[in-house]
This record gives structure tokens, C-alpha cells and sequence, in this order.
């Protein structure tokens, strides 16, 4: 999983850096782990796998299009397109074969950012499955599981596909896409309950509870926990106590944990604001404007506090920044013909 934030010693590492770096043997709950912080810390939900980014709330979109759907095929039929939409292009469809209902996946043109071979990608794609599966079930409001006949992955082999023992259903190798497999009658499903709010950061949070629950480990250990605190944090909760409640513990127990972990409810706190801070100045807003959106009471405060983090002042963060822009737009442009 990527390392911790060097805040204080002017140093700082963007979690997209390592987008390439995706190890097919990491565990689901390493590699659902790495993928919570990516998500929070660049904003992208495709965790900058894909050349198309995806602003935080496409997830709330797809949620949004298919709360009123009137059954499970409807909300497959749906999420499916809306997903294409967003990706601009057809790569997902729902079929009919038979006495079952397959939602397929296939990304044979898709346009992947990262290095590594087919075992890499396989990894990716069997974890679109499970986060697509648990998005479903989210939308069911009750475990689908049962309902799941097979999975099916274009993996060829088995070897670094840790990924796979997610499942408790059949795994088919060789399949022309990656496919969840569903009995025919489960599409006329119904939600059990009024939908909730989707969004991606609740569905991996989802998994990653499922997956700390099957081991029959308790959900807030440590493969677990600091992304879970690091996603209330970027959902809006910047309070111990606000965030030890949306965990289902009590502040006591949020503070012995993280100690456990290595890590603290402040120093996390800190992390995501030094991650927004820098990427809101890099992206041009004013120290005074970045100061308000980060929730300062005024541009004082955030300046002591950014310095704290960086050794350097929010006016001349910015201005480096622009100035690594210039030279780098120069240098490209004299290396081209």
C-alpha cells in the first residue's frame, strides 16, 4: 500500500506516482485497501488506471440512475450504460443466455495507464467485479452472493490471482470478458429496502468490511481502518468524535486502534488537508480561497499550519509551482520537432 505523507519534512509523494505499480499478488484487502486511499487522494475513480479520469461523484451518478430501478436487471441494465457513458466507449452490456444473466465486462479496448502484463490487468478487472457486485448489492439492499452462479475472468492461468478467492461461487479461466454470472430469476429482483446513496467510497468501504468479516477478523483491523478513517475524512467528517460514531466505535477505542496501526486521528487529519492544500494551489486558488474551502478560520491560521507541514509558505508553494509548470511546458516544447 502507498507509504504515509512525509508531512513537516517537506516532502510529499502523489499516490498517482505508483499507478503503475499494481502488484498482482497483493491480497483484496491490500489491494481494496490501496485502491480506498488512491481514490481519496487524487480524486480520480479510476484511481488513475484509465487515460479518461473520472471526477469523484461518477460513482453518485450511477447510484442516482438506478435507485428507482424496479429490479436487479433494470439496475445491472442501467449502472451498465451509465458506466459506458462515463468511459466513452461500449464496454460493458448486459446478456441473456439461457436461465441466466450475465453482466460483462469486456476490456480489451479500454485504455489502461498502467505497465504490466495480462496478470496485471487481470487483477484490475476481477476487482471492477467485486466492487460492480458489491454496488449491486448496496442497490438490492441484501447479499446477492446467493444468487451468483459463477465468475468469469479472461485470466488463462491460475498464479497471482489472490484476487480470485474473493469469491465463494465457481471461477471460469479463460473467458472471452470478465463476466458476474447471475440465475435468470434473480434479475427480477426487487430492492429489499429504500435505495441508498452510492458512492464509491461507501462501496469500498463495503468490501473492505466483507473482507475483514470473512476472515473472521474485526472489521477495524488494521488493513482496514486507517483507509476507512482516511475515507470519512475526505466524505467531510473532520471531527474524532464524528468519525469514531460513522465507524460504529468510540472515540477511546478509534484512538487505541490507529495507535496500534502506527498512525493518529490528527496526523491522518493532517494528511488530507496537506493533500488538498497542495493540489488547490497547484491548481491556481489563492491562499485566502484555500484557507476557506479547507475550513480555517482565517489565511493566517492555514499559512502556520501549511508551513508546519512543508517548511514553506502557501504563497511560495504557489509560485514554485507555477514556475515547474513554465519550465516544464518550455523544455516540452523545444523537444519537439
Amino acid at each position: 500500500m502507498p507509504g504515509r505523507a512525509s508531512i513537516g519534512e517537506g516532502e510529499h509523494r502523489d499516490p498517482a506516482d505508483g499507478a503503475s505499480a499494481i502488484d498482482p499478488d497483493l491480497s483484496p484487502c491490500e489491494y481494496f485497501g490501496m485502491m480506498r486511499v488512491r481514490l481519496a487522494e487524487i480524486e480520480d475513480e479510476t484511481c488513475a488506471l484509465s487515460s479518461r479520469p473520472l471526477l469523484l461523484g461518477a460513482t453518485n451518478l450511477v447510484g442516482e440512475r438506478i435507485r428507482d430501478a424496479a429490479s436487479l436487471a433494470d439496475a445491472m441494465r442501467l449502472s451498465a450504460q451509465t458506466y459506458n457513458l462515463l468511459h466513452g466507449g461500449s464496454y460493458n452490456r448486459i446478456e441473456r443466455q439461457g436461465n441466466r444473466i450475465l453482466y460483462r465486462m469486456d476490456d480489451a479496448e479500454f485504455p489502461f495507464t498502467f505497465a504490466g502484463g495480462p496478470s496485471t490487468r487481470a487483477t484490475v478487472m476481477e476487482g471492477v467485479l467485486i466492487f460492480v457486485h458489491t454496488l449491486l448489492e448496496m442497490w438490492a439492499g441484501r447479499e446477492l452472493t446467493s444468487h451468483l452462479r459463477a465468475v468469469h475472468s479472461r485470466r488463462s492461468r491460475r498464479g497471482g490471482d489472490a484476487m480470485l478467492g474473493y469469491w465463494s461461487v465457481p471461477v471460469r479461466l479463460g473467458a472471452p470478458a470478465y463476466m458476474l454470472e447471475y440465475a435468470g430469476p434473480a434479475g427480477d429482483l426487487a430492492p429489499g429496502s429504500t435505495a441508498q446513496t452510492l458512492d464509491s467510497i461507501d462501496v469500498y468501504d463495503r468490501i473492505l468490511t466483507s473482507l475483514a468479516r470473512s476472515d473472521g477478523a474485526d472489521a477495524h483491523q488494521p488493513c482496514d481502518l486507517v483507509s476507512r478513517v482516511r475515507s470519512k475524512l475526505e466524505s467531510g467528517l473532520g471531527d474524532q468524535g464524528q468519525v469514531a460514531r460513522a465507524l460504529g466505535m468510540s472515540v477511546a477505542s478509534l484512538r487505541r486502534k490507529l495507535s496500534e496501526t502506527g498512525h493518529g486521528f490528527r496526523q491522518l487529519r493532517a494528511e488530507m488537508l496537506d493533500r488538498r492544500a497542495r493540489r488547490l494551489l497547484g491548481a491556481g486558488r489563492s491562499p485566502e480561497a484555500v484557507a476557506d474551502l479547507l475550513g480555517f478560520a482565517d489565511a493566517r491560521s492555514f499559512a502556520r499550519a501549511f508551513k508546519q507541514w512543508t517548511g514553506t509558505t502557501p504563497a511560495r508553494f504557489a509560485a514554485d509551482t507555477v514556475s515547474e509548470n513554465v519550465l516544464s511546458d518550455c523544455a516540452s516544447a523545444s523537444s519537439t520537432p
